[in-house]
């Protein structure tokens, strides 16, 4: 009994996401039984990676919704949802959520391997043709989810054809927050771009979800990696750290990338915004996880390796991690900073002493790339020496540095601290890449390093103290230390009235290594006056009394009071067939007395009776007229007492009037 009760409730409370997140159909039909164990998943990660407590799923949902701040991610924008969604951004048909409960439950007991693309041939793709529609007329809006989709055509054989009238296909909606299945679920399935999900990094990231792939931190191998810190999740979402098995998933060979854009965030799930969540081991990487800005070489790959594999008849015998281009049969796709035929072009050398190198400074949308190269069975040490980039946590501009020997991961993006440490190559060669915002503010100087070769065996060393690097941070005219640039202007309310509404406003940090004390946004409540009731259409009407004229000379007219003509004047009732009976008998009464009603006009022909015309707010439910008898004005006391009546010069209790 009390299981089909919590069923039932649960069904209930999942009906309100539903009208706000349009799903598929198929996914409807199973909202309550996928809702119930996604409670289940949640109490079993609360028991697996944090302390079982007094877990209250209502209090969790509520300090998830207050926190404010914005990681970058769909994590951000989804917190509204989050109770209803599996990883922050996944809807899970009920086989996936019995799957992923059943891997928590006995995840020491299962062998593992990594996993990233949904496994199953019943999850792929047929082909390499998506059909996909638009839910909404919104041009802006739809350029966006295009481009993004170009995006994936560039990097993957994979084409999607608008409005095309294949059974299966994605249907993108502006529902709240944005989501989207994993792997093919049949028929129209929805993928959700809500307000907020404007980047094409996360329209990417929820197309690839529909395409087969998981999060890379869900991946067995993540703890190599990187580590979460328990202690700073909130209550009920530690299941979303839960790492997938080899039966649910594969991950076709390719290593583990931070630079994943299928990768959380550092502060996913985070209870305070100055602590991470998720640490990377090698700290070089720690601001190169959550980025959003495009799909990763290794991203690409997964998709080419599963879809791709049919369409270059000849394999290359590519190096340095690259592969056929299934866009380009005759080419290698090469790892961001190798170019040629081969991914073998050679750059710029170093010598045993140290070299030094100096970026340009930073401006809109810069993408330039440099490789530091040894002789065969020595490495490349480099020392960066001063960074000036806008810090974030997943840097949006930045140099990113490859000096593993797999150059098919992305490497470390650096835009806020220096390495303690110099970077020595895991092979004989190291790669640059600097990249900047296409929105980049003016003011950033890029960075500056020292580099040589070292023998292959060499360990990264502490920074030595040298003037050398005290100069090259001084020399910077008026750059030299962080400062903050004044405020911009407020943007706007999230409301116009209610008091509820909030704006934002930001500040950016110039010079030095971008780190200044303090936040770069700020927030305040705004929208303060309350709403305006909506105004009702009304007009006045004119009515008239008839009475004998005698009798209108006694009385007293008083104001009258209409009702509000949009309200029920009786309380709704269940359509029982007792109340319709009932109101079938009351409404017949109602017609019988109508018809009682005399005509006004006949009455005033007769010259013994007189009217009296009044206006009033029509329509109206109820109209109520006070009249009473007129009574000597002159007369300053009351002639009986309360609940006493006037009769032949007594007064009577009224109680006792027949």
């Amino acid at each position: 009994m009390i299981s089909s009760v919590l069923l039932l409730l649960l069904a209930s409370c999942f009906g309100t996401i539903l009208a706000q997140l349009p799903l598929d159909a198929s996914f409807s039909q199973d909202a309550a039984q996928v809702q119930v164990l996604l409670d289940e998943i949640k109490i079993e990660g609360i028991k697996k990676f944090g302390a079982f407590s007094d877990y209250s799923p209502e209090k969790a949902k509520e300090a998830i919704k207050k926190a404010t701040f914005d990681d970058g991610t769909e994590a951000s924008i989804n917190r509204p949802v989050l109770d209803y969604l599996f990883e922050n951004d996944i809807v899970l048909t009920v086989p996936q959520a019995k799957d992923i409960l059943d891997e928590i439950r006995n995840s020491d007991a299962l062998k593992r391997s990594g996993r990233q693309a949904q496994p199953g041939e019943r999850y792929y793709w047929k082909d390499h043709r998506v059909a996909y529609t638009f839910k909404l007329n919104d041009d802006k809006w739809q350029n966006l989810i295009r481009a993004a989709l170009r995006h994936l055509e560039e990097e993957t054989c994979m084409r999607f054809y608008e409005n095309a009238t294949d059974t299966d296909a994605l249907q993108f909606t502006r529902a709240g927050g944005c989501w989207s299945n994993v792997g093919r679920v049949g028929g129209k399935q929805t993928v959700s771009i809500g307000y907020g999900c404007d980047a094409l990094g996360i329209v990417a990231h929820e197309t690839l979800h529909a395409l087969g792939l998981w999060h890379e931190q869900s991946r067995y191998d993540r703890d190599d990696y990187v580590n979460v810190d328990f202690g700073f999740i909130f209550p009920g979402t530690q299941s979303n750290f839960a790492k997938r098995n080899k039966q649910n998933s594969d991950n076709l060979g390719q290593r583990y990338d931070l630079g994943s854009v299928m990768h959380y965030g550092a502060k996913a799930f985070s209870t305070d915004y100055s602590r991470d969540t998720i640490v990377t081991k090698d700290t070089n990487y720690q601001y190169t996880i959550g980025q959003r800005i495009a799909v990763s070489f290794k991203d690409a790959r997964m998709i080419n390796t599963r879809y791709c594999s049919d369409v270059c008849k000849k394999e290359l015998e590519c190096k340095n991690g690259g592969y056929t281009d299934p866009n380009n049969c005759k080419q290698c796709k090469c790892p961001k900073g190798l170019g040629g035929t081969y991914c073998d072009q050679v750059a710029y050398s170093p010598s045993k002493d140290w070299s030094q190198f100096e970026s340009p400074a930073l401006d809109e949308g810069l993408n330039c790339f440099w490789r530091v190269l040894a002789p065969e069975g020595e490495a490349v040490e480099i020392e960066i020496t001063y960074s000036s980039f806008p810090c974030k946590d997943a840097c949006n501009s930045f140099v990113e540095v490859k000096y593993l020997a797999d150059k098919t991961t992305t490497g470390a993006r650096l835009c806020c601290d220096i390495p303690e440490k110099t970077i020595i190559s895991e092979d004989n060669f190291i790669l640059l890449w600097l990249r900047t915002d296409p929105e980049l503010i003016h003011g950033y100087l890029g960075f500056k390093m020292r580099y040589r070769t070292v023998s292959s065996s060499a360990t990264p060393s502490p920074v030595p103290t040298t003037t050398t690097t005290t100069t090259v941070k001084t020399t910077t005219t008026g750059r030299g230390d962080p400062e903050w640039s004044d405020w911009g202007v407020w943007g706007t309310c999230s409301v116009k009235c209610g008091g509820c509404g909030q704006r934002t406003r930001v500040r950016a940090c110039y010079g030095g290594n971008g780190i200044c004390e303090g936040k770069d946004i700020e927030n305040e409540y705004c929208g303060q006056e309350s709403c305006e009731k909506p105004k009702k259409k009304t007009t006045r009407c004119t009515g008239r009394l008839v009475l004998p004229c005698d009798l209108m000379d006694e009385l007293d007219f008083g104001t009258t009071h209409s009702a509000d003509p949009f309200q029920k004047p009786t309380i709704e009732l269940l359509q029982t067939h007792k109340n319709a009976k009932t109101l079938k008998r009351v409404r017949r009464e109602a017609s019988q007395r109508s018809r009682r009603f005399v005509d006004g006009n006949k009455q005033m022909a007769d010259g013994n009776f007189c009217e009296k015309r009044f206006t009033y707010n029509c329509p109206t439910s109820l109209l109520t007229i006070n009249i009473d008898r007129k009574i000597n004005k002159d007369v300053s006391i009351e002639q009986c007492c309360p609940g006493f009546y006037k009769n032949q010069g007594r007064c009577v209790d009224g109680r006792r009037r027949i």
